[in-house]
């Protein structure tokens, strides 16, 4: 079986023979997996390099093997795998389980031509949905959790920091519920992604100019890694407003508690998936694909075999490529 793996000097990929199925679980043959912001920390070293380990949490695919019952259809993966036992999981929030463990890093992931998961992992996908488009499933549902913490009105206005593939999903969710939402981008495929999506794009400069005028009361920061964008957001958000961080950050990040303080800004982390109003958020997020199908296969940039993960990756790291979602096709 074919997998990518992290090596010394970045990533490869290898055979290896498939072991034995632990009960409960089944194997599933991954279709496509799209790789992550989080990857690419590991990717450029700003976090230790897992090395041997098997990356790609953001995977579909069907059943191989187990699963007895179960149709026969595409499934999206919820990559969180929760103890079951401890304080957190018995309250319903297994996202904060601190002994989960996460496919693609403590288990192996879906950068493979099959993986192993427990059953209670896999939602199907409707049938209207091609796999490509499905494997924006896990990285949306990491955007609905973070737009329901926000706590949004029909006269909310937003400004979302960062327009990678969170930031653009957090805004078309967003948009539905809000006044006004804009999005700070960098690059200018990332500017016209936003634009497409009926965002606003600024860039750093016109961001300061805009939350100066409109004074957003709620912020979204999506960038995370070594980013300064607390402290922007604690400066750009409205005294009163709420602050929803979703971005990995690779080190401490710099706050300026006395303006957190004196405007009584609420600031919230958003960690993955958890339950909402209609149960676990993932599924919903899952149900919610074929409403926003058009204007989410415009993010999907880039495809690449699993032979050349090593290309895809490279790819994904240059924004300079135009890349948003870079996608696997492992299938």
């Amino acid at each position: 079986m074919l997998q990518a793996q992290w090596t010394s000097d970045g990533i490869g990929a290898v055979e290896v023979a498939p072991g034995p199925l632990e009960p409960g679980w089944v194997r599933l043959q991954v279709t496509v997996c799209g790789i992550c912001g989080s990857d690419l920390h590991y990717y450029s070293g700003k976090l230790p390099m897992p090395v041997g380990d098997v990356p790609g949490h953001e995977m579909v695919g069907t059943i191989l093997e187990g699963g007895k019952g179960l149709a026969d259809c595409l499934y999206a993966v919820e990559p969180n795998i929760p103890c079951l036992e401890c304080q957190q999981c018995a309250a319903g929030n297994q996202h904060l389980c601190q002994r989960a463990r996460f496919i693609g890093l403590a288990s192996p992931g879906g950068l493979a031509r099959s993986i192993d998961v427990p059953t209670y992992t896999l939602h199907p996908v409707k049938t209207s949905i091609p796999p490509l488009t499905a494997s924006l499933a896990e990285p949306l549902a990491c955007s609905y959790r973070a737009v329901q913490l926000a706590r949004l009105q029909i006269e909310s206005r937003v400004l979302i920091l960062g327009a990678g593939t969170i930031g653009l999903l957090a805004g078309l969710l967003a948009r539905d519920r809000a006044a006004e939402v804009a999005i700070t981008a960098r690059h200018p495929h990332q500017q016209e992604a936003a634009r497409r999506l009926g965002l606003l794009p600024l860039d750093e400069d016109g961001a300061e100019d805009w939350a100066g005028d409109r004074e957003p009361d709620v912020m979204i920061e999506t960038v995370g890694g070594a980013a300064n964008t607390i402290h922007q957001a604690i400066e750009a958000c409205q005294p009163g407003g709420r602050i929803v961080i979703v971005g990995i950050f690779t080190q401490p990040p710099t706050v300026n508690a006395l303006a957190l303080v004196i405007k009584e800004v609420e600031m919230v982390g958003s960690s993955l998936y958890g339950l909402g109003r209609h149960g676990r958020e993932f599924r919903s997020t899952v149900e919610l694909i074929p409403r926003y199908r058009g204007e989410m296969e415009a993010l999907l940039t880039h495809q690449f075999p699993l032979a050349s993960v090593a290309e895809a990756f490279a790819c994904a790291a240059d924004k300079s490529s135009g890349a948003i979602k870079v996608t696997v096709i492992t299938g």
